[in-house]
């Protein structure tokens, strides 16, 4: 029977790297729900146009999401953690990094639909779906050996969707399972 040295699985952090994905959810959700947010404050309280606000709002949001994607791999690398942790963690920051650029596209996409016009006109957005399109373009190209671009984006969008739900959601029940784990000191018997 073959045996697998357990030797790099002790070096692996599964703790931080739990915890770390857990950020990323709470980050991913955050961008969804502010650039939502102030989209439609923007459309129904102010009364601007929705492909302006969406502009503005994606041109805010990428790159501090960028800066916060920078930060993390800063962080990881210098973090006092085994070499197996850390290329974990940066593998997962570089496949988790379009799904979580697509957060604040999927919010201007929901808000365009909640304010019924056409999110195609906003420059941003359309960049963005430009720009991904060429890399998801160059990528199945060489995977495939033919471009299926609109089969890739169409796996992209599930899939960032996804990934940002289900972080989302895992973060939820880890919270609500520490809070309900924790003692209610008003609750505890006076000496």
């Amino acid at each position: 029977m073959l045996k697998l040295p357990l030797e790099p699985l002790r070096m692996l952090n599964l703790e931080l790297i739990s915890r770390r994905l857990g950020q990323y959810g709470v980050v991913w959700l955050t961008a969804f729900m502010a650039v939502l947010a102030a989209g439609l404050i923007a459309a129904f309280g102010f009364h601007v146009a929705f492909v302006k606000a969406a502009d503005l709002l994606l041109a805010i949001a990428f790159p501090i999401l960028g800066l916060g994607l920078g930060g993390f791999v800063i962080l990881t690398l210098t973090a006092r953690e085994s070499w197996l942790t850390k290329t974990v963690l940066c593998v997962l920051a570089l496949l988790l990094a379009l799904p979580l650029l697509w957060s604040p596209v999927l919010a201007v996409v929901g808000g365009a639909w909640a304010t019924q016009v056409s999110i195609e006109y906003s420059e941003v957005y359309a960049g963005f779906r430009i720009l991904v399109g060429r890399l998801l373009y160059a990528l199945t190209e060489q995977v495939f050996g033919s471009p299926l671009v609109d089969a890739a984006w169409n796996f992209m969008q599930g899939f960032a969707g996804l990934v940002g739900f289900v972080s989302a959601v895992a973060h939820t029940l880890h919270v609500i399972r520490r809070l309900s784990n924790e003692p209610n000191p008003a609750a505890s018997p006076s000496n």
